[in-house]
């Protein structure tokens, strides 16, 4: 055995060994996938707020949040305060059997600003963790005889096997065994309706489960009036309303929750990522005491549904930190106001760019530029052909090749949907500053200003580096079923 790396020396390990790491230990293809954008060649030395500082102190603004979980940026001194004075004073971090005052009080605080009489929560410690709770809780509600939930296309809830069946992404839900559910159209209320109409298929359903906006499927809003519309239907029929604010939640769109907007109160609502603050991983289930009491109302079943790790006092002192943040900073309003004009500018640049920009959407600051992959056409003589399936690839990440460009070229880090390939994800922190939204509209301005040519000449020639080639031509035979 060689000598085991000692976490003293992990600060000064170069950027080479890391990457070798990992694609050797934990997901080679995530490597080469990396390679191809140039993000492996990053060496992050600290991060601050929407900033990013590399080795060679260069700053790299984040749009990506870590996919809505740094609402707060990286590090909030408030949040990582909290962390730091509980650990210097020794408490109690994690004893199941001792109650933490920590848990506790996160959980009265949260209960004053969920949603109605939603005021009964499980911690666990992600978001996935969060909906399979929320999905056995419903379950259980119905005593088990209800397995069933609607959910709607391209969906994401979670990774997990329950989260994963009712989430509406192909991809990623071939070759497991699912639990079987009903999709539905987003934003379709009478889809849901029709489901339920049918008492057959209502008399096996528990409830169902949505995004109030879906995010990886492109930040998609549905039709004003719908969360309102389904919640009625859930009530006429008998089945729970669960709403999935993962993303959505803790200010993205505007308010606090993304149900705010049309005054809706899910049955059960699901919490996560920018929930710890950017600082710790925790997730949260919250119900009403009704629902609780139904599923779980005696004492004899109060550890059926548990988590070891699931509402530690550090995570909690960090999420109590955040919420104080998220209320005293009014973080809502600032989302709902730098959003505004967010979008505005972005549209300003689709006007100035015919072909490029199909469409910008968003609320608060949850956005998503989609693409118009047949600008590919205006580039064809830079498109290697020989390479089955290429272009068909190619359309499907334009969004990646802009992202890879923004980097390179303007230092922004950005990345695509992952249900919906043709939209680049714009989720700045909500403390960013103005001046950092305007250089993120001008460099992508600037960027769409040289052309597809430039662009697609610059990454296809790159992503067709040895392991980039090896990496398409693994894909494209997949494609076409070689």
């Amino acid at each position: 055995m060689t000598a085991m790396i000692k976490v003293t020396e992990v600060p000064n390990q170069p950027r080479s060994k890391t990457v070798e790491l990992f694609r050797q230990h934990i997901n080679p293809g995530l490597v080469t996938l990396l390679e191809m954008g140039e993000y492996t060649t990053i060496e992050p030395l600290r991060a601050e707020g929407a900033v990013i500082t590399t080795t060679d102190t260069k700053k790299i603004l984040d749009f990506v949040s870590s996919y809505g979980a740094l609402n707060l940026g990286h590090n909030h001194p408030k949040v990582s305060a909290a962390v730091r004075e509980l650990l210097s004073c020794q408490r109690v971090d994690l004893s199941k059997e001792l109650l933490s005052p920590y848990a506790a009080c996160l959980a009265g605080n949260l209960s004053q600003i969920t949603p109605g009489d939603l005021n009964k929560l499980y911690f666990c410690n992600s978001g996935t963790e969060a909906t399979e709770a929320a999905l056995k809780l419903a379950a259980r509600c119905f005593k088990g005889q209800r397995p069933r939930f609607i959910y709607a296309e391209n969906s994401l809830h979670g990774k997990t096997l329950g989260a994963l069946s009712f989430t509406g992404a192909p991809r990623l839900r071939e070759h497991f065994p699912l639990l079987p559910g009903f999709e539905v159209p987003f934003g379709d209320s009478q889809a849901i309706d029709d489901v339920l109409t049918d008492k057959n298929n209502r008399e096996q359903i528990a409830g169902v489960i949505l995004e109030p906006i879906q995010g990886e499927a492109g930040v998609i809003i549905p039709p004003a009036g719908y969360l309102q519309e389904v919640r009625s239907i859930c009530d006429r029929h008998g089945v729970l309303l669960i709403l999935d604010e993962i993303q959505t939640g803790m200010c993205r769109t505007g308010t606090m929750f993304a149900c705010n907007h049309e005054q809706v109160i899910p049955d059960i609502l699901v919490l996560a990522k920018s929930l710890g603050g950017g600082i710790a991983s925790i997730g949260a289930t919250v119900c009403s005491e009704h629902v609780f009491a139904t599923a779980y109302g005696n004492p004899h079943e109060c550890l059926v549904q548990t988590s070891t790790f699931g509402g530690r006092s550090t995570a909690c002192a960090a999420a109590m930190a955040a919420l104080e943040v998220y209320i005293n900073d009014d973080l809502a309003e600032r989302a709902e106001r730098l959003g505004r004009t967010m979008v505005k500018g972005l549209k300003q640049v689709q006007q100035k760019h015919p072909g490029w920009i199909r469409e910008v959407r968003g609320r608060g600051l949850m956005i998503g530029i989609e693409f118009d992959e047949n600008i590919l056409n205006q580039a064809k003589s830079y498109l290697p052909l020989h390479i089955p399936g290429l272009k068909n690839i190619l359309r499907e990440h334009l969004p990646g090749m802009v992202a890879a460009a923004l980097l390179k070229q303007f230092g922004i880090l950005g990345t695509l949907m992952l249900n919906n390939r043709s939209v680049l994800r714009v989720y700045p922190p909500l403390i960013i500053d103005e001046k950092e939204l305007d250089y993120f509209i001008s460099s992508l301005d600037d960027l769409l200003g040289q052309g597809p040519k430039e662009l697609i000449k610059t990454r296809v020639n790159h992503a067709l580096s040895s392991a980039g080639l090896k990496f398409l031509t693994s894909w494209t035979g997949a494609l076409t079923g070689r």
